[in-house]
């Protein structure tokens, strides 16, 4: 991805890089606007950005970061889940996979297609690793609202593995605080196992 400012999808003033971590204090305080806050936040990405088989990608617009899509290696979710993370390590054995981490776009940046164009940039990094397969936990708000699905609709080949109540609902023992409930979470998430796309 080293020519990756120089495709031709780029406009000017824009510019998709890799995170390193000189990053970590504006990632920890947009995830913590988006996503989660809390004090697990801040361990959870310095190792994230310290790991080199971590793919942290940002989308700058004048040098202002606008969005970030994050995948990490191997399988991880969200708090304890370990029956259903061990049925993935099943499904995925023998296999190249990656865990999506987090996804966001700053709302005065929404509407200009860069969760596109950091999904593209993504898939590009995860077939030049060999990726075969990845995880997705898509956050289901209580209303039943899923936020980041539509950002990954090239993902047309998935194990959809369930929408799991509650998902959420001891993750503040981790450090993680949601930004719709509070601490007592009632969020669901649906999970999938995605095979990675084949470039054009």
């Amino acid at each position: 991805m080293d020519n990756i400012n120089n495709m031709d999808y780029m406009d000017k003033g824009h510019k998709i890089s890799r995170m390193t971590s000189d990053d970590l204090d504006e990632l920890i305080k947009l995830h913590s606007e988006y996503l989660n806050y809390g004090e697990g936040i801040r361990p959870h990405f310095d190792k994230i950005l310290k790991d080199s088989d971590s793919i942290a990608l940002k989308y700058t617009v004048n040098g202002e970061t606008a969005g970030i899509f994050i995948y990490t290696k191997g399988v991880s979710l969200s708090g304890n889940h370990d029956e259903l993370s061990s049925e993935l390590l099943r499904l995925s054995e023998g296999m190249n996979v990656y865990t999506g981490d987090a996804v966001l776009v700053r709302k005065e940046y929404r509407f200009m297609g860069i969760a596109d164009k950091l999904c593209s940039a993504m898939l590009t990094e995860l077939r030049q690793r060999g990726v075969q397969l990845a995880v997705h936990e898509f956050w289901v708000y209580p209303d039943g609202h899923i936020p980041a699905k539509k950002m990954f609709r090239v993902f047309n080949e998935n194990i959809f593995l369930g929408r799991f109540e509650y998902f959420y609902r001891d993750f503040h023992h981790f450090g993680y605080i949601c930004p719709v409930c509070g601490q007592n979470c009632v969020c669901a998430a649906e999970i999938y196992l995605a095979k990675i796309p084949e470039g054009d």
